[in-house]
């Protein structure tokens, strides 16, 4: 008998806190919503695989348990191979203030850039989470400098990037429905190309040509003080904009020789330089081989002087040597600089200087040997000549 009565109390209490609806029916309270926040993550390659952490953070612990679902996806990382596919979900406990989802990173002996994953959380109807889909991030742990004399090579294919364009200069001569020739030495208005240099440019084949499936751009000397050298680019042919590019290549080296593989922003008619933006995939200054750099200029219109930030890698055997890769990942707001898939230059939003960023737009390459200039310095005694710049391919991705 008091088991009864204490149950028709009890049941009395409930409806009382809950109360009744206008059609005499109850109404259930909702649920307490509860706020959630991911982190983004990265992790390296380890011995005998690591893991990928993602973390998620209420921003006050939940009343009740939570059950969130989680999908894996790559984007340039490969699913099976550099990270055990994986979906499933994870409950955020009552009173908890982290919930953690564990993805297997693989590891492998293959020297790559850094690889990237996506993680999206969805959730009840109770729950909001200001970042359903992060990033991760893949950091490689094998060694770079494991390659023959022959040089560093990059595969012709990617997970999540298609090739877009390339080059492998097998052909008997330059395709000119990709490239074009600057002549002269720039005068009237860029005298030295703007960079105070001394060579003339031609479209001689002494200065440039196909050979054994390179492109070969050869600086020459012609009497005491006149050089000879080539430079082309894409300009109006082939634009690139966002992905990957590749370039493998084998530099010159010696007193006041400047081989360089960069980009200018195709709108460069219309707003000038720097306003259009630059990028040095690669330059190096013959008197220091040993020793490449990457480097973003950018500006405002008009101002005929540029903003910049750059970075430097270097090679024990020398980039004269043998052949580097020189690779630039291009996303949205940021640019990566890689030789042999090591990174060692980074620009973003971040990085402009209180400019306007200029690098979300189409660019064209440039592939040329200069003679002299500001930063080089002229050839002296020293500097040995014929010098060239072998390119064996470029390849772009996107």
């Amino acid at each position: 008998m008091k088991s009864i009565i204490f149950k028709t109390i009890l049941f009395s209490f409930v409806i009382l806190s809950f109360g009744c609806g206008g059609d005499g029916g109850m109404t259930t309270p909702p649920a307490s919503l509860v706020e959630i926040s991911v982190q983004e993550s990265r992790a390296f390659e380890q011995t005998g695989n690591s893991i990928m952490l993602f973390e998620i953070f209420p921003a006050s612990p939940p009343e009740q348990a939570v059950t969130l679902n989680y999908t894996i996806e790559g984007i340039s990382a490969e699913p099976g191979v550099d990270f055990i596919e994986t979906s499933g979900s994870v409950i955020l406990e009552a009173g908890a203030n982290r919930a953690r989802i564990e993805i297997t990173v693989v590891d492998d002996d293959i020297n790559e850039v850094d690889e990237k994953m996506s993680m999206t959380l969805s959730s009840p109807d109770n729950v909001s989470i200001d970042n359903p889909t992060v990033i991760g991030v893949i950091k490689d742990n094998d060694d770079p400098s494991n390659y023959d004399d022959e040089g560093y090579q990059t595969p012709s294919s990617y997970y999540g990037y298609d090739l877009q364009w390339q080059d492998e200069f097998d052909a008997q001569s330059l395709n000119l429905e990709d490239y074009n020739f600057d002549i002269g030495d720039g005068c009237p208005n860029l005298c030295g190309w703007g960079n105070a240099e001394l060579e003339w440019y031609t479209n001689l084949e002494q200065n440039i040509f196909l050979e054994n499936g390179k492109l070969v751009i050869k600086a020459l000397k012609e009497g005491d003080s006149n050089y000879t050298s080539a430079k082309i680019h894409t300009k109006d042919k082939q634009d690139f904009q966002f992905g990957r590019i590749d370039i493998r290549a084998k530099l010159p080296k010696g007193q006041g020789l400047w081989p360089a593989i960069w980009m200018l922003g195709k709108n460069i008619d219309n707003v000038g330089w720097p306003a259009c933006g630059e990028i040095d995939i690669m330059e190096l200054v013959g008197h220091e081989p040993n020793l490449a750099h990457g480097t973003a200029h950018w500006g405002a219109q008009g101002s005929g002087r540029s903003t910049y930030k750059g970075s430097s890698i270097g090679d024990v055997k020398g980039y004269d040597s043998q052949f580097n890769v020189f690779s630039l990942v291009w996303e949205p707001n940021q640019l990566v600089w890689y030789k042999n898939e090591v990174a060692f230059h980074t620009i973003g939003l971040n990085d402009m200087q209180g400019e306007q960023y200029r690098f979300n737009a189409p660019f064209y390459m440039i592939f040329n040997v200069a003679v002299g200039g500001q930063w080089p310095g002229s050839p002296d005694a020293t500097t040995v000549f014929p010098q060239q710049m072998e390119i064996d391919y470029v390849r772009y991705f996107k």
